[in-house]
Order: C-alpha cells, then sequence, then structure tokens
C-alpha cells in the first residue's frame, strides 16, 4: 500500500515539474516579444517628461540614464509615478477579464477566453515588473542582456516575492474568474429566490405606486438576466486587479527595502 501510494507522489511530482517547465519556457516566450519588452530609454524620457519643465527634460534624462531615475527623482515622484502605473495596468487587466467574460457558454470558447486572459495578463505583469524596477534605479534592459534580464524576471514572478503564500493563485487566476461567473450565473437566481422575494415584492409596490409602473415577474426574470452577465463580468475583473495590483506592491516594497538596507553605512 506504501509503495503505491509512493508511485502515485511520484507521478504527481514529475508531472507537475514537466508542467512547470512548459510555465517558464512560456514565460519566456512572452519576453521575448517586442511590445512586451520595456525600452528604458524612452520609458525613463517619459518618466522626466511628466516631472520636469521643457527645459530641464535634457538635462534630467541625460542624468538618468548615466545614473538612476531615483537620482533625479524624489521618494515622493516616484511614489506618485507608481501609483499612475498601477491605476492603468490594474485598469487594463480588469477589463481585460471583464470583456472576455461576456463569451459564449461553449466549452472550447471559455478555454480558449481563459488562456487569453491570463496570457494578457501575464505580458501587462512583465511589463509592470519592468518599468518598476527601472523607476526605483534597478537595472532592467532586455535589449542589452535579454537572457540575464529573461531569467531573472522569471524568477522573481515564480518566486514567493511577488506571489507570496499562494503561488497557484496567480496561475489560476483566470479560472478563478471564471469559477465566479458559473457559481453568480448558477446559485446566484436561486439565492434572490430564496432569500429577497419580499424585497421583490415591495419593489414592485413601490414600482407601482410611484411611477404607475406594473412590474411583472417577467419583467424581474428579464432585469435580473440582463444584471447577471455584468456581475459576474465585475467578478472576474475584480479577481485579476486584486492579484496584480499587491504582486507589483510586494515588487516595490522589496526594492525600496533592499536600497534603504544598502544606504546604512
Amino acid at each position: 500500500m506504501n509503495e503505491t501510494f509512493s508511485k502515485i507522489i511520484a507521478w504527481f511530482k514529475k508531472w507537475f515539474y514537466y508542467l512547470f517547465d512548459k510555465y517558464e519556457w512560456l514565460l519566456s516566450f512572452l519576453l521575448k516579444i517586442k511590445d512586451v519588452k520595456v525600452n528604458k530609454e524612452k520609458f525613463t524620457r517619459a518618466v522626466v517628461k511628466h516631472f520636469y519643465k521643457k527645459q530641464d527634460r535634457d538635462a534630467m534624462f541625460q542624468k538618468a540614464m548615466e545614473t538612476s531615475l531615483c537620482d533625479v527623482l524624489s521618494p515622493e515622484q516616484q511614489r506618485k509615478y507608481y501609483k499612475r502605473m498601477m491605476w492603468q495596468y490594474g485598469s487594463a487587466v480588469f477589463l481585460t477579464s471583464f470583456f472576455l467574460t461576456f463569451v459564449p457558454d461553449i466549452v472550447w470558447v471559455t478555454i480558449l477566453s481563459c488562456v487569453v486572459d491570463l496570457v494578457i495578463f501575464q505580458c501587462l505583469l512583465f511589463i509592470a515588473m519592468q518599468k518598476t524596477l527601472i523607476l526605483y534605479g534597478e537595472e532592467c534592459d532586455l535589449s542589452k542582456a535579454e537572457e540575464q534580464g529573461v531569467e531573472r524576471l522569471i524568477a522573481i514572478d515564480s518566486s514567493g516575492l511577488m506571489i507570496g503564500k499562494y503561488p497557484l493563485l496567480q496561475k489560476m487566476k483566470s479560472v478563478l474568474g471564471w469559477l465566479g461567473k458559473q457559481v453568480v450565473r448558477r446559485i446566484g437566481p436561486r439565492l434572490i429566490q430564496k432569500f429577497s422575494r419580499t424585497g421583490l415584492v415591495i419593489v414592485r409596490r413601490q414600482a407601482i405606486k410611484w411611477f404607475s409602473i406594473v412590474l411583472a415577474k417577467e419583467h424581474i426574470n428579464v432585469m435580473f438576466d440582463m444584471i447577471i452577465p455584468f456581475t459576474c463580468a465585475i467578478i472576474s475583473g475584480v479577481v485579476s486587479a486584486i492579484i496584480f495590483v499587491p504582486m507589483c506592491n510586494k515588487l516595490r516594497k522589496h526594492i525600496i527595502l533592499q536600497h534603504h538596507h544598502s544606504d546604512q553605512p
């Protein structure tokens, strides 16, 4: 019995490591896409342009390229630009998951939408990681040292530094969003019928009293059918955002802490 159990465990470990190797290969492939690579010079110029007037931009840009953005930006300016980035990319992953939730409930379409959602999520995460590293003075330029840069970003992404105690959570993000959609769609109507019947009756009475509108049960069902897809989409989008932003926040805090320790005598 123990021997059989050990064989099963060994088989699962073998497949887990195989799938993990394939996952890391996929990540390295995504980092070779041109639009996923952050151009350090272009990004630095955009940051400097955001904080300095025209007459000072060239000098500050040259200084930032020779040293780092930490030498031309105050901690408050870095924090403001980082928050701006998180609003931008957090909104992007939210909207991606939001709109992909509206795909038809066909198995292969759902699986494809989950894959697309996860790929876009990971690409945006890599872009945000590179910009965060550059913004806080870390060397990150895939155009100069692609192989080392790719290995470093994958190591950061796969480590507990960004994922924390639950490494499978980020990998299964799209699936969790899809499951949330199914739960709301299938259980939501039953819960409302069971616990909100009194509230629906009051709404119907008030509608008749205030607007002379008669809301039949069929009308309420139609309204509910319209609300459910949006509720599902919001759930899927929120799942993406609440995983994406904290991961980037952990990376930012780690870099700041590293710099703080290096500055101490």
